[in-house]
C-alpha cells in the first residue's frame, strides 16, 4: 500500500484500488486518492471505470458459453460465420499480397495467431506500416459515434467485421503470436451462433447471473456521480538542470495530498513497461482479482447544477518532477455528463469485444466489486455463488496454454518472451527455464490500456485486481502482485515455524504417553505375578473382635506408610515365571521406620483391581503408598512376604531396581 499510495501523493495516478482474494475470502481492500479528480469523488470499489482489453476476457468466456452448448469449434474457420474472412491477404515484407495459405480459426482469434493487429490507441501516431494501415478504419468508426449519418461512418460490429477483413494480415494465420483486433471479431462470430447481440447475450449468460450489476458497453446517465476520469502521464517541460539537483526540487502535487482512502484488511495477504500495439502497456504477459464488496457513500462534491465540471488544474498545480522532466496527469475523457464518451447515449455503437475500435472508445465498463466476481468464478473452475456459468474442464481449456494448438509449435510465445503462453483468455505463465521470477508457473491474467490489470493464481487459490485509471501504466499490478507473493512467502515462513513447534510439542507429549504406557504394562505384569504366586502360609483365621474394632476406629483415617524393602538372598520358587527385566530377589526383610513391617503389610488391600484410589508409580527401595483402611482387617501375619485376604491371596515382590506400580496399602 505504501508504493501505491505514493504514486498516487506523486501525482503518478489520480488514485488507485488494490484487491486480494485468497482461499475465497476478502483478504485485502484499499482505496486511495481519488476517481475524478476535478470532481474530487474519491476512488472507490463501484467506482466505474473503463475496462478496455479485460473485456477480451469476458468474451473469451462467451465463446466457451458457445462451445458448451455446440454452436461452434475451436477449429471452425471464422469465414463459416463472416463470410468476408473467406478471402484474406497477406501481406508480405516487400508489400506485394498473397493470400493466406490457411483459414482463419476460432482458436487463431482467441489466442491472437490469426495474423491481424491494432491500429494507434489515443490519438498517437502510427508506429509503422503495420498500424497505419488501420487508420482509416480507426476515423471511420470514430465518426460512427460522433457523425453516424457521414456516408463513411461504421455503426454496427457486423459493417466493422466486414471492412477489417479487407485490411491485410501481417502474417499469416497461425505463425505467430501479435496483439490484435480478434477479440472484436470472435465478438461478432457470438452474435451469429446465438442470434443475439453481444450486450444481450453477455447480460443473460454472464453478467446477469455473476451479479455484475455494473458492467455493460455504456453507463446509465443516473450513475454518472460514480464514473471515474481516464488521464494520461505526459511530459510537460524538460529541464537543463541535472538531474540530482532536479530530484531535490519540491514537486507541487496539490490533488493527492488531500486524497481520501478506504482501506480494509481481512487477513494475511509486483517490471519496464513498453506498450503494446492496442495499448495495454505491456511487452510481457499482464497479469494481475469476489463476492460484492459494500462500502459506505462517502460524502463526495458534486458538480454544478449545471452539469460543468471545474475547471482543470493547470500543470503548475498537479505537475510533479522527476530527473528534470515535469510530468502531468492530463484527462483524456470527457469530463461532464453530456459529453462523456461513456455515458448512455454518446458511447460508440460498435460493440467492441476487444475493448476499442476507434481511437480511444469502445468496450465494457464495469467496478472492481463486478470484475472480482468475474475473477472469482475463474479461480472457482466456473461456479459462483451456486450459479455455474462454466464446466470445470472448459475452464481448464480456457486458463492453459493454446499457443501450441493454435501454431502446431512448442516455441512460440506471447511478447516473444519464453514461459509467456496464452491461453484463450489471456496469458498463463508456463513453467521455463528462461521464466520471468516475477511469475509463476499456472498463473493467468490479462489487463487494459485504463490501467487496469488481474491475476489468477490457482497454486497459491488467490487473484488480485488493480485499477489506476492511468493510461499504460500496469506498474501498480506489478508491485501489486509482488507484494502478495513476499506476504505470501512470509506467512508461509511463519506457519512453517508453528507447525515444526506443534509437532516438537506432539512428539513430547507421545514420548511421554508412550512412557507411561510402558510404565502401566509393566504394572499389570507386576500384579499378575502377584496374584497367582501360590502362597507359602495357610489362611490365618480372622482377628478377634477387640483387634477387628480397633482395626474400625483407625480406618476412618488416611496414612502414609513408607515401605523400605531391601532384597536379598536367592529368588522364592514359584510356578510363576521370573521378570522378564530382572530375575526377583527374596525380600529377607520389611521395614517402615518405627514399628513392624508386619503391621504395615498386614493391612494390605485386596489388589489393584478393587482399589479406591489411584495407584502410584514407585520406584527404588523406599515404596510410598496411600489408602483407607477397611473394615475387614486381617489380624497380624506371621510371613511378611504374603497376605491374605478372604477373597483372594496377593504377593509383594519388591525389586529395588525397576519401576513398579505400588498397590493401594493402608499402615
Amino acid at each position: 500500500d505504501e508504493v501505491l499510495h505514493a504514486k498516487v501523493d506523486n501525482n503518478e495516478m489520480p488514485g488507485v484500488i488494490s484487491i486480494v482474494y485468497r482461499h475465497g475470502v476478502l483478504a485485502h481492500l484499499d482505496c486511495y486518492g481519488y476517481a475524478d479528480m476535478e470532481r474530487k469523488t474519491p476512488m472507490r470499489p463501484d467506482s466505474i471505470i473503463r475496462l478496455y482489453s479485460m473485456t477480451k476476457c469476458i468474451i473469451s468466456v462467451a465463446v466457451a458459453v458457445c462451445l458448451e452448448d455446440k454452436l461452434l469449434d475451436l477449429q471452425d474457420p471464422v469465414s463459416k460465420f463472416i463470410p468476408a474472412f473467406a478471402d484474406v491477404k497477406v501481406r508480405q515484407e516487400g508489400g506485394e499480397l498473397q493470400p493466406a495459405v490457411r483459414p482463419i480459426t476460432v482458436v487463431h482469434l482467441l489466442t491472437h495467431t490469426a495474423g491481424m493487429g491494432y491500429g494507434p490507441m489515443l490519438g498517437d501516431e502510427p508506429d509503422g506500416e503495420t498500424e497505419e494501415r488501420f487508420v482509416p478504419l480507426i476515423e471511420r468508426s470514430g465518426l460512427g459515434r460522433t457523425a453516424p449519418s457521414n456516408p463513411k461512418a461504421i455503426t454496427t460490429l457486423e459493417q466493422w467485421c466486414n471492412e477489417v477483413a479487407k485490411v491485410p494480415l501481417r502474417s499469416q494465420p497461425g505463425a505467430e503470436w501479435f496483439y490484435s483486433y480478434s477479440h472484436d471479431v470472435v465478438g461478432r462470430v457470438v452474435e451469429v451462433v446465438t442470434g443475439q447481440r453481444l450486450d444481450a447475450f453477455l447480460q443473460k449468460r454472464i453478467l446477469g447471473p455473476l451479479g455484475m450489476v455494473d458492467t455493460g458497453f455504456e453507463v446509465p446517465r443516473e450513475k454518472w456521480d460514480r464514473v471515474a476520469g481516464m488521464y494520461r502521464r505526459i511530459e510537460v517541460e524538460k529541464h537543463d538542470e541535472k538531474p540530482e539537483a532536479a530530484a531535490t526540487s519540491t514537486a507541487k502535487v496539490a490533488v493527492a495530498r488531500d486524497a481520501p482512502a478506504v482501506i480494509a484488511d481481512g487477513g494475511a495477504a509486483a517490471g519496464d513497461m513498453v506498450p503494446a500495439a492496442e495499448g495495454d502497456g505491456r511487452t510481457e504477459a499482464v497479469h494481475a482479482a469476489s463476492d460484492r464488496m459494500e462500502v459506505d457513500d462517502p460524502a463526495a462534491p458534486r458538480t454544478s447544477d449545471s452539469g460543468a465540471s471545474p475547471t482543470p488544474p493547470t500543470p503548475s498545480e498537479d505537475a510533479a518532477q522527476t530527473d528534470g522532466t515535469t510530468y502531468e496527469l492530463r484527462r483524456l475523457d470527457g469530463r461532464s455528463l453530456e459529453t462523456n464518451e461513456w455515458m448512455a447515449g454518446n458511447a460508440s455503437p460498435i460493440l467492441s469485444g476487444g475493448g476499442s475500435v476507434d481511437a480511444m472508445t469502445g468496450g465494457l465498463v464495469s467496478t472492481a466489486a463486478d470484475y472480482s466476481r468475474f475473477c472469482l468464478m475463474l479461480l472457482r473452475k466456473g461456479e459462483l455463488d451456486g450459479v455455474r456459468i462454466l464446466r470445470p474442464e472448459t475452464v481448464d481449456l480456457l486458463c492453459t496454454n493454446q499457443l501450441p494448438a493454435a501454431t502446431g509449435s512448442d516455441d512460440v510465445w506471447a511478447f516473444s518472451t519464453p514461459g509467456v503462453g496464452f491461453g484463450l483468455i489471456g496469458s498463463v505463465s508456463v513453467s521455463h527455464p528462461e521464466l520471468d521470477a516475477a511469475l509463476k508457473p499456472g498463473e493467468y491474467g490479462w489487463g487494459g490500456m485504463a490501467g487496469t490489470a488481474w491475476t489468477n493464481d490457482p497454486h497459491e487459490d488467490f487473484f488480485l485486481l488493480s485499477f489506476s485509471l492511468t493510461a499504460f501504466d500496469l506498474t501498480t499490478e506489478e508491485e501489486l502482485r509482488g507484494g502478495v507473493r513476499a506476504s505470501i512467502a512470509q506467512f508461509d515462513q511463519r506457519r512453517e515455524k508453528a507447525e515444526m513447534r506443534r509437532m516438537e510439542k506432539l512428539e513430547k507429549e507421545q514420548r511421554r504417553l508412550d512412557r507411561s504406557e510402558t510404565a502401566t504394562a509393566f504394572d499389570a505384569a507386576a500384579v499378575g505375578v502377584a496374584r497367582t504366586t501360590t502362597p507359602t502360609k495357610r489362611m490365618r483365621s480372622p482377628p478377634s473382635a477387640a483387634k477387628s474394632a480397633g482395626a474400625r476406629d483407625g480406618s476412618k483415617k488416611k496414612r502414609r506408610t513408607t515401605i523400605g524393602a531391601e532384597a536379598a538372598g536367592t529368588a522364592r520358587k514359584s510356578p510363576q515365571k521370573a521378570s522378564p527385566t530382572k530375575t526377583p530377589r527374596r525380600a529377607r526383610s520389611l521395614t517402615t521406620g518405627p514399628g513392624s513391617a508386619r503391621k504395615a503389610v498386614g493391612n494390605l488391600q485386596q489388589g489393584a483391581a478393587e482399589l479406591d484410589t489411584p495407584r502410584q508409580s514407585v520406584t527404588g527401595r523406599g515404596i510410598v503408598v496411600e489408602a483407607e483402611e477397611r473394615s475387614s482387617l486381617l489380624r497380624d501375619s506371621a510371613d511378611a512376604d504374603a497376605v491374605t485376604t478372604p477373597e483372594r491371596c496377593v504377593r509383594l515382590r519388591f525389586d529395588g531396581d525397576v519401576a513398579m506400580t505400588a498397590c493401594a496399602v493402608s499402615a
